[in-house]
């Protein structure tokens, strides 16, 4: 909105108020020819000129903005509103520190003036100095605190600082004085997904891109989340229909080149990412996608480029960078170049860790908290309460250490004719979050109110998937923390909990990059073999409260003896066996998950095995996981 100005004098108030109209009406050329018109007649009024401009500032005129701002200092330098429209038009150009500078000219004539508070903070944000933006989003908070923008301005300044849950509180206050506010709504949409609480992110996402459907980037951010939740047939289709909207939208190429990808269309893959390339070839999110897809041969051109830019601290932020340097290793380790190889997983997992911290510690107090609640009894549900809610179908877990053979489980299940396999599920752990379980959360009883709440916020977040099978999995790995609120809740629950080789697990976490916060303990040796002795913790804990719904799938020995671990596995689930069972490589269905290639092709072994050759440079791993099968 334009700023407070001086007072005009000569105008007639009803000619600018019927200017303002056509502007809140999107009439912004009406507007501007009017307004022309009527300088003719007041050729030396700063309030006219101040409008004029801030209408070619709403239409993308900047350059003429600001020589109109300049006439109005010209004839009043005392105009505090001319210099916050001049730090807008330079903010909005890019121009972050000649923004600042005006910023500071207007809150030097108007102390109060919350715009140029506002303008300020998102000047000192964008020229990376998020803490010292606080403050002036926090005043211009409280010069305007039923503004939204105001509270958007602060959400933001507390997400580049990873306060995620004070950006939410920003946001909220913000939706609930614009509640249709398509901006508001992405940015909540994001906080919500950087904090886990999947169900809620999408719900604002698909409500931004309904009030804002040609918002490229609100479209993309959906599209996002619904490819990383395993929807990927819908992402695809957002995606395929953002570029033919915005044909020149890199990251909407990468999108629909990551959903192909999942989708099994590795041709159509790298067409997609090589478009991208053909509109930014230094873009370092594609060229990532790019040799994700296929290895970079050493004697490429792309080579020279991709090292060069996971060093310059311009092109991009650690975590996309990251996904470069891991190209970088896959290339080396190709043609055995082991300690260039290594070099670059280090770098790799060093940039994904400073563009993404992970307080291991805190995550640990809160893995044996939950631990100590089950050792200290939970009560299950019994049938009785268990039909207040009644199940949509019957639910098995697979859960495990990522990179631990979860889901080829699944996929021989999904090859099972009652079985629909739902992919990675965050449903589970969003549950926990109104009852507090979370690093710093109040961590509330396992009550009976409490697990029947788990039960119907779970099968009421499934029942979203369409469910046709009596049987259905959901495989996120990680969910082998919460085997105990699941399997207390869902007396019909089944598990089965994988276990790989020690080392070959944590090579293998520590050798790939995964989507969201939840796996980045893997970007550490240490606290990778850390999380490692942790889940055999909880299993040892399942296995003794729950022995008969829990059942051990050893990775190693399924790869060896298919079809008689297959058969185990099956009767575990609780279900007849089948054949087609054994055929699981020709089940189609989207993988979204870095396992998405190998469950495509026939059993096969030696996996497990890798490690070896990188022995002597992962030796803090190795060192960590003494002791440990």
């Amino acid at each position: 909105s334009r700023p407070p100005a001086r007072p005009a004098t000569g105008i007639d108030p009803r000619r600018m108020q019927a200017l303002d109209a056509m502007v809140a009406r999107g009439q912004l050329r009406e507007a501007l020819a009017e307004a022309q018109k009527l300088l003719k007649a007041h050729p030396k009024s700063p309030h006219l000129l101040n409008f004029i401009g801030h209408v070619q500032l709403l239409g993308g005129d900047f350059q003429r903005a600001i020589r109109n701002f300049d006439r109005v200092l010209k004839l009043d330098p005392r105009f505090a509103g001319a210099h916050a429209n001049k730090a807008n038009a330079y903010g909005q150009m890019g121009e972050h520190r000649k923004s600042e500078i005006e910023a500071r000219k207007a809150l030097k004539l108007a102390p109060n003036l919350a715009q140029a508070h506002m303008l300020l903070g998102y000047a000192l944000l964008h020229t990376g100095r998020a803490e010292e933006s606080v403050p002036s989003f926090e005043r211009a908070v409280a010069l305007a605190p039923k503004v939204a923008s105001t509270h958007v301005g602060l959400g933001n300044a507390l997400v580049a600082l990873r306060r995620a849950e004070a950006a939410l509180d920003s946001y909220r206050r913000a939706e609930s004085l614009e509640p249709d506010n398509p901006t508001v709504l992405n940015n909540l949409g994001n906080v919500l997904q950087s904090l886990d609480r999947f169900d809620e992110a999408e719900t604002c996402l698909r409500q931004a891109v309904e009030r804002a459907p040609s918002a490229v980037s609100f479209r993309n951010n959906l599209a996002r989340l619904l490819r990383d939740r395993g929807d990927v047939a819908e992402a695809a289709e957002i995606a395929e229909e953002t570029v033919r909207l915005a044909p020149d939208d890199v990251t909407a190429w990468g999108l629909v080149a990551s959903c192909r990808e999942a989708l099994g269309d590795k041709a159509g893959s790298i067409e997609a990412v090589d478009r991208a390339l053909e509109i930014d070839p230094n873009n370092v999110m594609a060229l990532g996608v790019r040799w994700e897809a296929e290895t970079l041969p050493l004697d490429h051109p792309d080579l020279a480029r991709l090292e060069a830019l996971t060093e310059d601290e311009a092109a991009a932020p650690p975590a996309e960078r990251s996904v470069i340097a891991l190209d970088l290793f896959r290339a080396y380790d190709k043609a055995d170049r082991l300690e260039t190889a290594a070099h670059w997983l280090h770098r790799a997992n060093a940039l994904r860790r400073a563009g993404d911290p992970y307080d291991f510690a805190e995550q640990e107090a809160y893995l044996r908290a939950l631990m100590a609640a089950f050792e200290a009894g939970v009560e299950p549900l019994d049938e009785a309460a268990a039909a207040e809610a009644p199940p949509p179908a019957r639910p098995v877990l697979v859960v495990g250490m990522p990179r631990s053979g979860t889901t080829l489980v699944e996929q021989i299940l999904a090859s099972h004719s009652q079985v629909q396999a739902l992919g990675e599920l965050n449903t589970l752990g969003a549950q926990m979050f109104p009852l507090g379980w979370r690093p710093g959360g109040a961590m509330k009883p396992f009550t009976r109110e409490a697990l029947l709440a788990i039960r119907r916020g779970y099968f009421e977040g499934v029942s979203n998937y369409r469910l046709h099978k009596p049987v259905f999995t959901d495989k996120a790995p990680l969910n082998f923390r919460l085997v105990g609120p699941f399997l207390a809740a869902m007396p019909e629950g089944r598990v089965l909990f994988m276990k790989r080789d020690a080392r070959a697990t944590c090579w293998s976490n520590y050798s790939h990059m995964f989507k969201g916060r939840a796996n980045n303990f893997g970007h550490d040796m240490r606290e990778t073999a850390a999380m490692y002795r942790l889940h055999l913790e909880f299993l040892d804990l399942w296995k003794r409260l729950f022995p008969d719904r829990v059942h051990v799938v050893p990775y190693e020995r399924l790869t060896e003896h298919q079809e008689e671990e297959s058969r185990k596995l099956v009767a575990a689930a609780g279900l007849e066996w089948e054949p087609a069972c054994l055929e699981f490589h020709k089940t189609r269905r989207a993988v979204r998950t870095a396992s998405s290639s190998q469950v495509r092709q026939k059993m096969y072994t030696g996996s497990s095995e890798r490690w070896r050759r990188y022995a002597d440079y992962i030796r803090p791993m190795l060192e960590a996981l003494e002791g440990v099968e």
